[in-house]
């Protein structure tokens, strides 16, 4: 019986310390389109970003959230539609590559 609860113990231990889940993160960045936000180069001039992003979008690309050279998956993409090419703060739950966004606020560039 031991041996079956430290092998539990062992198996419980690893899969926590492979979870990649982060809780509670607060990251400050831009809603990107995942067409540009792929790019390296830069598709539209910043004065037009707000409508390119939103055009984008509303041609079948996904909102994204870019952080410096990071760009996360958005789960819940109804929540950052409107600050689409906006500048933001971000509060949310990080799951690999991907984040659930808890709170979004625009932020003043």
């Amino acid at each position: 019986m031991k041996k079956y609860l430290l092998s539990l113990a062992i198996v419980l231990a690893f899969g926590v310390s492979f979870a990649s889940r982060v809780d509670g993160v607060h990251l400050t960045g831009v809603i990107e389109d995942s067409t540009c936000a792929a790019s390296k180069t830069q598709m539209s001039p910043a004065t037009s970003r707000v409508a390119c992003v939103k055009k984008c979008i509303k041609n079948g690309a996904s909102a994204v959230l870019v952080v410096g050279d990071k760009v996360y998956k958005i789960s819940n993409q109804k929540a950052v539609l409107k600050f689409a090419g906006q500048d933001v703060a971000v509060d949310g739950v990080v799951t690999g590559d991907s984040i659930e966004v808890t709170k979004i606020t625009a932020e003043k560039a």
